[in-house]
Formats: C-alpha cells, structure tokens, sequence
C-alpha cells in the first residue's frame, strides 16, 4: 500500500538532480523515495539525523534509485526534512524537501509470562546483552546493494494477534513498545522470506526464541522470531517465498505465533503498510 502512493517531486537548483517523496510520513512507519539523476554517482540521503547511501542504476529517463527511510514511533515533529546530496565533477547538487508527518497514536498490550522473562537473573541477564551484541555489530554491516523490490511478502497468512507499537505490560510491568507484529500460525506453519536477503543469523534468543536475521540490502532487515524449526542457515542466500522457517513457541511467549519485524535503517517500522501480497 504505501509503495503505490502518489509521491511529491522536488528538484535541485542545478536541475540535474530530482526527489520523489510521499505527501506525507507517519510516526512508526517507512516511507518510499526515489531519486533520480543525470549521472551515476552516489547519492546520500539524510534525515532525522540518519543517513543512508544509495546507487543510481541506469534507466530510459537517466538514472535514479529507490529506497525506504523510516520515522521511529515516538517521533514527534511535524515534519522530517529529507535532503538528497550527490558529488559528482562539476561540484555537488543537493535537493532538499519537508515532509509533513502524521502523527499515529498506539494502544497499550497486558500479557502474563513466565517471571523468569520479567524478573532476569545475571545469567539471563548477560546472555540477553550478549545476543544483543551480536545483533547490533550485524546492523552496523549491511549490504550496501538493494535486494528488495517494491512490495514485500506477507511471511505467514495468519491474522494480526498484536500489532506494531503497542505499548506493552508484562505482568503488570511496563517494558520496550511492540517492535513488530504477532502474525497467527499453528506449530509448524511455513514461514516465508519477505523479499530477497541474505540470512545473518538463525539462532535461539533468550526473549526471541529461534530467530531469522534477513539482509535485504540498503538498510533492511527482517526479523522471524519464536520459530519451532530453522530451514536455512546463517551466510545462506534467500529468495522472497522462500520458505525459511516454521512457526513455534520458543522465547518469551503465551503460545505458538510469528513475530515479525521490519528494521529500516536501524528503526523498527510497521510491516503492514509494506506487505503488497499474501504468500
């Protein structure tokens, strides 16, 4: 859905260079951007104090590229300016455009699990910074090159159980908003790439469970969570359909489902808007 919107145009005082960009961005949520250029150097998005590098390919009008930015879900301004920069012989064009935010309101979620994933002991405890680790030095080396397209898969068909950024309470605790959405699925139920990647990590979670790390390339990074069986390795290539994975009950959790989540440029965004098909 949010791939299909009509985007606003904005063009360099050089004209050389011009941005396509959504009417408006939403809080919790990625938007598309496409730039296009009269040459194939780099370009360099900025916004929201992030940034991310993106490689013109040549096309019938000259060249441009896609990519997805992302607003966190506590953003609070009214706008995001988004600036488009690319050096090139003849000096550096830059294009720069605000983008008005609509401003999204998220329910709260009370759960009951386990105390031992409310209450860590030290040994929990480190494991799970461990793990944390580990994801977070896989987040800093992503591939630069995009392998999604527009639309991604829906990875399992099961019904929406919790959505993306609740604010959630386990036994009466507050903790971290939903990073994802809870897709419904019997123990064993298929589970599918969203898109082309690259598989960084297929391990067992503390909190997660068996998870899937996928590097779709230029910032995007899917997460399957609690599976009951892995079907691909760490290091394997993945194609969109694929299936990766089965549904189970492993980590912090109240019974057998999908978490799923959707990482763009180290933001967790919701996945719903994204999901063109079912799988």
């Amino acid at each position: 859905m949010l791939l299909c919107v009509i985007l606003l145009s904005a063009t360099s005082a050089l004209g050389a260079l011009r941005m396509e960009l959504p009417e408006n961005a939403v809080n919790g949520r990625a938007f598309l951007v496409t730039v296009h250029s009269d040459s194939e150097f780099p370009v360099l998005l900025k916004w929201d104090a992030r940034e991310l590098m993106v490689n013109p390919v040549q096309d019938k009008d000259g060249y441009s590229a896609i990519a997805l930015l992302s607003l966190p879900r506590d953003f609070s301004k009214k706008s995001v300016t988004v600036s488009a920069i690319e050096e090139h012989v003849s000096g550096t064009d830059t294009v720069t455009r605000a983008v008005p935010v609509k401003h999204k309101k998220y329910r709260e979620q009370h759960l009951n699990v386990n105390r031992k994933y409310v209450e860590l002991s030290k040994k929990n405890l480190d494991r799970h910074y461990g793990e944390q680790a580990v994801v977070k030095k896989m987040l800093s080396s992503l591939q630069v090159e995009r392998m999604w397209d527009r639309g991604f898969l829906r990875p399992v068909n099961g019904g929406v159980s919790s959505e993306f950024g609740v604010q959630r309470f386990f036994n009466g605790k507050p903790r971290k908003p939903h990073s994802g959405i809870d897709l419904r699925g019997k123990t064993g139920t298929p589970i599918k790439a969203c898109a082309d990647g690259v598989v960084r990590i297929a391990d067992d979670h503390f909190f997660s469970g068996n998870s899937i790390y996928i590097d779709h390339g230029q910032g995007v990074v899917s997460v399957y969570c609690h599976l009951s069986k892995f079907l691909v390795k760490e290091g394997e290539p993945v194609k969109k359909g694929q299936v990766i994975g089965k549904v189970g009950a492993t980590g912090r959790v109240t019974g057998p489902h999908l978490h799923f989540t959707l990482k763009v440029a180290g933001v967790s965004v919701d996945p719903m808007p994204l999901f063109s098909e079912k799988n």
